[in-house]
């Protein structure tokens, strides 16, 4: 069996709502095929077939007692939280750069952030499920940050102990996996909802609504600080550059209507695109395609994902009159394949 008969029959595997267990196993197959696939220069005709395979595939939905994360293979997620819930007190045990787009925050939701030196200061479990229980304690509250639509914030560095609770969020990290040693799982032993299903997280999914600006959140001795983050002009929209320190490349696109993009290709980096709102078309090819006079193109909508291959040619159209906005997170494969 080749590699892409193979990748089709993983896809009504990974669409099959199951525990995280199986569905990760499934995703390290998935990898491997992605991998192989890619040893060699891919034409135009393979390149869309494997653009297409994600967009039937969607999000691999890992189902989670506080969210549902939707995942993609080279480590771009959506996070849907539940109010007041989130992911445990954790840091790194390996470097993994990750970065926080804050899509939406409900009632009570906030970030956590701190040094390890600090948090094994003045961690005290009773005293700390306390705080969480909503005891005041400017111990931790200190360390306590409420987000914003469009806020940004980067964790990059190990010894960096964090949690995000009631949000909504994008996660563009250098790998899809787990890489942390959690410190205080307030989540241990709680159930998954039953309403977690895919029908609820594609439901969800398609009816995101990206902030109009963005802003870098950052942590200091003197307090919290907010930078806005410029909006640039591309042919046919608006870029907003997130991040990009030549491995993760973090970016949101704002497309008029009737645009049509600019065509781009990265030799190094393979990319994850998510329709977040809005639909149009995906120009997609390789390079001798792109100089015809209608180069192939794929239809997109709202809460589609696309994986695209390094060296692929790609563009955008909007033949609507919604925006059409799109998330793009670039990553070498290698690295995001482990």
């Amino acid at each position: 069996m080749n590699a892409s008969v193979a990748l089709a029959a993983l896809v009504e595997q990974l669409r099959t709502d199951s525990p995280i267990g199986i569905l990760e196993e499934a995703e390290r197959k998935l990898k491997t095929h992605l991998r192989q696939e890619l040893l060699t220069p891919l034409d135009g005709s393979a390149l869309r077939e494997l653009a297409t395979l994600q967009q039937q595939l969607g999000f691999l939905l890992k189902y989670k007692s506080y969210a549902v994360k939707a995942a993609s293979p080279l480590g771009y997620s959506v996070f849907l939280q539940r109010p007041r819930e989130g992911f445990s007190f954790q840091q790194h045990v390996e470097h993994k750069t990750e970065l926080f787009y804050f899509i939406d925050v409900l009632p009570g939701g906030y970030v956590f952030l701190c040094d390890i030196s600090e948090w094994r200061q003045v961690y005290d479990p009773d005293r700390f499920l306390a705080w969480l229980g909503g005891a005041p304690d400017q111990a931790y509250e200190r360390f306590k940050f409420v987000p914003r639509p469009g806020d940004v914030i980067v964790i990059d560095k190990l010894n960096v102990v964090h949690t995000v609770v009631g949000c909504t969020l994008a996660e563009f990290a250098t790998v899809s996996t787990d890489m942390v040693d959690r410190l205080h799982d307030q989540n241990q032993h709680r159930l998954v909802p039953a309403e977690f299903t895919r029908n609820y997280a594609e439901e969800r999914l398609r009816g995101l609504r990206w902030p109009d600006a963005s802003q870098r959140v950052t942590a200091g001795s003197d307090g919290w600080r907010r930078t806005a983050i410029p909006s640039d002009r591309v042919p046919g929209g608006q870029r907003t550059l997130l991040n990009d320190d030549g491995v993760v490349m973090a970016a949101t696109y704002r497309f008029g209507a009737g645009a049509v993009s600019q065509i781009g290709a990265d030799s190094a980096r393979a990319a994850s695109l998510h329709i977040v709102s809005g639909s149009g078309r995906i120009v997609l090819g390789d390079a001798a395609e792109m100089r015809r006079t209608s180069p192939p193109t794929l239809p997109a909508r709202a809460g589609d994902l696309f994986f695209i291959a390094p060296g692929a040619h790609f563009g955008f159209v909007n033949e609507h009159t919604d925006p059409l906005v799109v998330a793009e997170h670039r990553i070498p494969h290698e690295i995001a394949f482990v």
